[in-house]
């Protein structure tokens, strides 16, 4: 019978590594095309959360900066440098990412009116399931089991040292 100690230290570890090569795998996208999600080298159009990603591309350093921030979270998950520092700046980046996969309901309006296929409404749901929803959940997981590490900074009244 394997102690719930272990098991938890086992299933963050594997946590930190999943979201690791997620965020990882996210980042390097937006520069070397290997995933079919949009890239630095794409076309922007689309409608819908595509609208959205466009106009982010369109700035020219909002989504290159979240895919920044992306990429080095991964690296620091996947090293175990910096985690719970990373997961606070990367929090952000996941409450986009999550809201903007959960935005479905002109697809669901279009697959009820029977404008687009099963299989398409299909993939939407997937997507925000398994590239919103789990990097959401996965990151805070990861932040309650770092918890301790955040305590010092939600002092009610803190007092700075004199240098």
């Amino acid at each position: 019978m394997i102690r719930y100690d272990v098991f938890h230290a086992r299933l963050i570890f594997w946590v930190r590594i999943l979201l690791g090569v997620q965020y990882l795998l996210g980042g390097i996208n937006w520069w070397f095309k290997i995933l079919p999600f949009p890239n630095f080298f794409d076309v922007p159009a689309g409608p819908g959360k595509h609208a959205v990603l466009d106009a982010m591309i369109a700035t020219g350093w909002m989504f290159t900066s979240a895919k920044l921030i992306e990429l080095l979270t991964g690296f620091a998950l996947l090293f175990n440098r910096y985690v719970p520092l990373m997961l606070v700046v990367a929090f952000p980046v996941a409450v986009a990412t999550f809201v903007l996969d959960a935005m479905i309901l002109g697809d669901f309006a279009a697959w009820v009116g029977g404008d687009v296929s099963g299989a398409f409404m299909w993939s939407k749901v997937l997507d925000m399931v398994f590239f919103g929803g789990d990097v959401l959940v996965m990151q805070a997981y990861l932040m309650f089991a770092y918890f301790d590490h955040y305590r010092p900074m939600l002092a009610a009244e803190a007092k700075a040292k004199p240098l």
